[in-house]
C-alpha cells in the first residue's frame, strides 16, 4: 500500500498537460506541481491588443485546467484499478451530505492572482473558470518576456491562493487538522476578517 501511495504521489508531481490557443500562437504546460510554462509563436507576441490577448488566455486557460484536472483524476483512477465505471458508481454512491456540499461550494470556489507588476489579473472560479484580465497599453509597452514573467507570477499567486482557500474549505467539511478558530476566523472568501470589535 505504501509503495502504492508512493507511486501515486509520483505520477500525479510528474505528469504535465499542454494546451494551444485557438489561434494556435499561445501554448500552456501546466505540472502537476501547478507549474506554468507559456510560450508565443515567434513574433506573434506584439501582434495582440490587451483584450484580444486577455480573450485568448483566458479560454487557453479554461481548457488547459479542464484537461490537467481530468487527467490528475484519470491518474488516480488507474492508481486504485478502478475501471471508469467504478469510479463513477462510487461517485453516485458516496451520497455524504457534506461531500456533497463540499463539492458545490468548490464549483464557485473564487481566487485570484495579481503579477508583480500588477498589469494581469487572472481569476480562478471553481476547478476550470478561468478569466484573464491585461492593463490596457500593457502589450504596447512591455516586451514578450515581461509579460510572459508577469503571467507566470500571476498565475502562481492564484495557486497560492486557492491552496489557502481550498484548505479552509476542506477544514469546514471534513476533519484535516485545521483548527477551528482559524476557520471561524477565515471570511466567506477565504480572506482573514478581524474578530476584535470597534
Amino acid at each position: 500500500m505504501w509503495h502504492q501511495e508512493t507511486d501515486l504521489g509520483e505520477r500525479l508531481r510528474t505528469m504535465s498537460v499542454t494546451g494551444t490557443s485557438s489561434d494556435g500562437a499561445i501554448q500552456a504546460t501546466v505540472t502537476g506541481e501547478n507549474r506554468l510554462e507559456l510560450r508565443f509563436r515567434a513574433r506573434t507576441y506584439q501582434w495582440y491588443d490587451d483584450r484580444g490577448l486577455a480573450r485568448q488566455l483566458s479560454a487557453l486557460g479554461t481548457s488547459t485546467w479542464v484537461v490537467w484536472t481530468r487527467r490528475r483524476a484519470e491518474i488516480t483512477r488507474l492508481a486504485l484499478g478502478q475501471s471508469r465505471g467504478e469510479a463513477e458508481q462510487n461517485r453516485r454512491r458516496a451520497g455524504d451530505p457534506r461531500a456533497q456540499r463540499f463539492a458545490e461550494e468548490l464549483q464557485e470556489l473564487g481566487c485570484e492572482g495579481i503579477s508583480p507588476g500588477g498589469c494581469v489579473h487572472l481569476r480562478l472560479t471553481g476547478a476550470t473558470r478561468w478569466q484573464v484580465e491585461i492593463v490596457e497599453g500593457t502589450v504596447r509597452d512591455t516586451s514578450e518576456r515581461f509579460f510572459v514573467q508577469e503571467a507566470v507570477s500571476a498565475f502562481d499567486a492564484v495557486i497560492r491562493d486557492r491552496t489557502a482557500k481550498l484548505a479552509l474549505l476542506r477544514g469546514e467539511y471534513f476533519d484535516i487538522g485545521v483548527p477551528r478558530n482559524w476557520i471561524d476566523q477565515a471570511g466567506p472568501d477565504g480572506a482573514w476578517i478581524s474578530r476584535r470589535s470597534g
